[in-house]
């Protein structure tokens, strides 16, 4: 029944994420798909729509492999590699540079929302 559960957060979560999808493509926004879908689930967390323990298990699954997620990144990497010739450092210097700005902006708001967690469940208590 867990497994199931989580399941449903997940495809939830890509739901959202199709969703931002479909309205960068169908309204010629110059925004990415990822983007507006995480706009969209900020707009319905912060307006109550949804509580934020419909996707708390399965968003915290996805933030346990993250990493793993950023591979095609690093495989993308690999086929830039005759670039290295021509551009050298400057290109490494950018990938390593977007990989770092990429983890710390989500780990940030990540430690931030474990921290504002446990503070609400010790007041709970």
């Amino acid at each position: 029944m867990n497994f199931i559960r989580v399941a449903i957060q997940i495809l939830g979560l890509i739901a959202l994420f199709e969703t931002g999808n479909w309205l960068s493509a169908n309204l010629h926004l110059p925004i990415p798909g990822g983007i507006l879908g995480m706009g969209i689930l900020f707009l319905l967390l912060s307006t109550g729509i949804v509580h934020d323990q419909l996707f708390a298990r399965g968003a915290s699954i996805l933030l346990k492999y993250l990493s793993f997620l950023f591979l095609p990144l690093s495989v993308s990497a690999i086929v830039l590699i005759p670039f290295m010739d021509l551009y050298g450092w400057r290109l490494l210097f950018v990938l390593i540079t977007s990989s770092f700005i990429g983890f710390v902006a989500t780990s940030i708001p990540a430690v931030y929302a474990i921290r504002k967690g446990r503070a609400s469940h010790e007041l709970d208590r």
